[in-house]
């Protein structure tokens, strides 16, 4: 990987209050990792306990610069969603998208990773 890489991460939630807590601490969480920023979707910050918040709202933009971080990105993402059985993410990259739902396997991890590198899945 070369230059400065953006990933958009997506939290798909029907109630908007979770989507906005769930957001939130994604992002702290995000914000642990060697990566250069993590901004709220394009355009605003959502208000503290906004409700009906809309889609590009419940999106964090990942900026990163070196390779090593997709593979923790891609394992903080995966720890993240296991956490839940409900919990979902899209994850965007270079006009192409992936979905990950509930508990993760090894294998899951290896999509993922694969998805961040711009392998053939």
């Amino acid at each position: 990987m070369r230059g400065v890489t953006d990933i958009s991460v997506t939290v798909v939630e029907d109630d908007p209050a979770l989507a906005d807590e769930q957001l939130r601490q994604l992002r702290e969480e995000l914000l642990g990792l060697d990566v250069d920023s993590v901004e709220f979707g394009p355009g605003r910050t959502p208000p503290e306990g906004a409700k009906g918040v809309d889609a590009a709202t419940l999106s964090l933009v990942v900026t990163l610069s070196s390779s090593p971080v997709l593979i923790i990105l891609g394992r903080t993402l995966r720890d993240w969603v296991g956490r839940a059985k409900d919990r979902s993410l899209i994850i965007r990259k270079d006009g192409r998208s992936l979905e990950i739902t509930g508990a993760r396997s090894a294998r899951d991890q290896k999509l993922i990773e694969a998805f961040l590198r711009d392998e053939q899945l």
